[in-house]
């Protein structure tokens, strides 16, 4: 029977974050063998919101690669030469490419990692088991595959935020901003009215697409402020998203920690681009002075439950003013939940740890707060290991908001720097394997 394959790094997810790891193991010429696997069949970055107009809000100097490697083939300058668009969109001269664009510039990369890459293999169980003596990782898919690992990379993303009263009411009708697109599509009804719920970019990018549609009749924005406020752009505010911050954030205690968060949260959550909010008010204005009902804001106001309609053709929503207590009804044929994704922590919103990891929870190091004891590379000890010549480790890709920053909340501008943190955390382990080592299969317990 043939062998069963350990990788020396195996990555779970093949979105940004897993694929700045891979460009930076290639470029510092790592030796191991690496494995990434991705449920979706084919790269994708953000394929639910390429909405049409949509920026990425991030320097494109500050791209996979160009803050450790100016000279490095992957960089967005580069891509953009290589498609002989390079002329024309610095004649554009645009603060931010498209988002369009730079999904594009990310498949150009991953292209060239294909070989490395299974995709439609969504990862369901992560484990530690025996294989002739020497505890490995395992991950299972959905599809019936089995990959083992010395080293795993988690690169999913953090979970979609759901709130609760929407958690029993999700499908075609009632669904997260991450399927908007896709859920869209499945609509085949005139007159659609639609409830966004939130007040971030995505919300407000959402309710200019809906308006855009002529099948939709009427768009509702509910969120608990005011209304759309404007995101922190002031080059003091955006340290957090450069390594040094990182640096000054990590030690700090938990408490400062999340007082820094809340300080700082306008920077990046229920918080808005001045372009998208005169563009959202301009189109108000015009339908107020018409006198259309077509967009109808409600502020101050969160939903308490979702019930179907009586003739179960649309969602009935009871929304409750957040000051005065008063609640009304509103019918929606769509709901969409721009309300972001969950953090680690012990908040009523927050997850413990990626839902991913709960069958190794017991051997991972935890902190006072019983939260994962995520170390400065991104690492997460794994604990009660027998002596063997290649510890095993488990790092976090883009899920550590909590214990690195806000710098690690998606966001873009920090993918070098972590990869490049993980990447030689991974090199500064004693004895990397140079090719494929096999074990048999029938070690496996």
């Amino acid at each position: 029977m043939a062998g069963q394959q350990i990788h020396s790094v195996l990555g779970i997810g093949f979105g940004p974050a897993n694929l700045a790891l891979a460009v930076t193991l290639e470029e510092f010429g790592y030796s191991g063998t690496t494995r990434f696997i991705e449920r979706a069949d084919g790269f994708q970055w953000q394929s639910e919101q390429l909405l049409p107009g949509a920026d990425i809000q991030n320097n494109p100097f500050r791209d996979l690669v160009m803050p450790r490697n100016t000279g490095s083939p992957y960089t967005f300058v580069n891509y953009l030469a290589g498609q002989g668009r390079l002329t024309d969109y610095l004649h554009l001269n645009s603060k931010f490419p498209l988002r369009r664009e730079y999904a594009g510039y990310l498949r150009w990369v991953a292209d060239s990692f294909r070989g490395s890459v299974d995709y439609g293999q969504s990862a369901t169980r992560l484990s530690l088991v025996d294989l002739g003596g020497r505890e490995v990782f395992r991950v299972e898919t959905a599809g019936g595959r089995q990959y083992f690992g010395e080293t795993v990379a988690v690169g999913t993303g953090r979970s979609p935020r759901i709130p609760a009263p929407f958690q029993r009411s999700l499908g075609p009708t009632v669904f997260h901003s991450t399927r908007y697109l896709s859920s869209l599509r499945r609509q085949t009804g005139k007159g659609l009215r639609v409830v966004v719920v939130g007040a971030s970019q995505s919300a407000i990018e959402i309710v200019l697409d809906l308006l855009d549609r002529p099948e939709v009749h009427q768009v509702v924005s509910l969120q608990r402020g005011i209304g759309f406020r404007l995101k922190d752009t002031s080059p003091y505010s955006r340290r957090v998203f450069l390594p040094d911050f990182i640096d000054y954030f990590y030690p700090l205690p938990n408490e400062a920690k999340n007082r820094i968060r809340r300080e700082l949260r306008s920077i990046n959550y229920a918080a808005c681009d001045q372009d998208v909010i005169d563009r959202l008010a301009g189109v108000q204005h015009e339908y107020e002075i018409t006198g259309s009902d077509r967009f109808r804001l409600m502020p101050y106001s969160e939903v308490v439950q979702v019930t179907p309609h009586a003739q179960g053709t649309a969602n009935r929503l009871t929304v409750r003013d957040v000051n005065y207590g008063t609640e009304s009804a509103y019918d929606a044929d769509l709901v969409v939940l721009a309300t972001g994704f969950r953090d680690f922590g012990e908040g009523p919103d927050d997850e413990r740890r990626h839902p991913l990891l709960e069958e190794v929870a017991d051997r991972l190091a935890v902190n006072e707060h019983g939260l994962l004891d995520v170390a400065r590379d991104y690492s997460v000890p794994v604990t009660g290991q027998t002596y063997q010549p290649r510890p095993l480790r488990l790092y976090l890709n883009g899920l550590c908001e909590a214990s690195h920053g806000m710098g690690d909340a998606g966001a873009l501008a920090v993918l070098s720097a972590r990869s490049t943190d993980i990447a030689e955390s991974i090199l500064g382990k004693p004895g990397e394997p140079t090719g494929p080592e096999r074990l048999p299969v029938e070690a496996v317990r």
